[in-house]
């Protein structure tokens, strides 16, 4: 198996008490007769919810893995349209820090809210989740390739592939070095995602006036060009994005927060 990877970062959670907002919902007995079919160690433990061991063997760029982990995957009632949620449920994520004194978990793309992988970008999602797509096709395509990640961290202290910054630092890394044309659409979706961070009004201004000097948002009181420089040309063209299709940032703003 040849993965396709650059990375796997953010993937948005909706927290509940450190758990994951739930909607009734079931999966068909088509799908599950699918996945058990492949991954036979995974159990059904509840109508939205697989529990179990994932065996894994993975190879990129010519380094072959072999692994098991166990997991948990919740579907939202939004699925398929919105992409199921990953827990590393065996202890592995907070041993390789140990491993590696990690202080900061999200280093492993973990979410600290609610202990889900960060398995994708929100850009890449539809990629690697298109519609149309299954569970089988969201351990393939991007439960499999994080844990082969993982893995490969724990042999060699680092992931195999380019690395982004988690959260929206991650994004914009990501939006800056991102080829395909954007729509207004995927520039909304950006500013959506960027919305949900707790120091939001920082970003705000950088969108509107990006200034290089401004300390930066991870709160390290560093100039954010010096502090992530490859976040800084994402601003820039974020913001030029924002210009040619005349999108008013404040709008988008209200918008956001009307969905919320």
């Amino acid at each position: 198996m040849f993965l396709l990877l650059q990375d796997l970062l953010l993937s948005e959670t909706l927290p509940v008490h450190g758990h994951i907002r739930t909607m009734p919902f079931e999966f068909s007995e088509k799908e599950i007769a699918e996945v058990k079919r492949k991954f036979s160690k995974l159990d059904l433990v509840r109508p939205y919810t697989w529990k179990g061991v994932l065996n894994l063997y993975a190879e990129f760029n010519g380094y072959p893995i072999r692994d098991s982990y166990e997991i948990e995957i919740t579907a939202s009632g939004e699925y398929p349209a919105q992409v199921p949620f990953m827990r590393e449920v065996g202890g592995r994520t907070r041993a390789i820090a140990q491993k590696y004194k990690l202080n900061d978990l999200r280093s492993l793309h973990y979410n600290l809210s609610n202990g889900t992988a960060c398995l994708c970008v929100k850009q890449m999602e539809k990629g690697r989740f298109p519609p149309g797509s299954n569970l089988v096709t969201f351990i393939d395509d991007l439960v499999i390739p994080y844990l082969y990640g993982l893995s490969y961290y724990d042999k060699n202290g680092r992931w195999p592939w380019i690395e982004y910054s988690h959260g929206s630092l991650g994004l914009l890394e990501f939006y800056a070095e991102d080829e395909s044309e954007q729509t207004k659409e995927s520039i909304q979706q950006v500013v959506a995602q960027v919305r949900l961070e707790i120091n939001w009004k920082e970003y705000h201004k950088q969108f509107r006036k990006p200034s290089p000097e401004k300390l930066c948002v991870c709160g390290s009181r560093k100039p954010f060009q010096k502090c992530h420089p490859r976040a800084w040309p994402g601003v820039l063209r974020l913001h030029a994005d924002l210009k040619r299709f005349q999108l008013n940032l404040d709008n988008l703003d209200r918008l956001c927060r009307a969905a919320l």
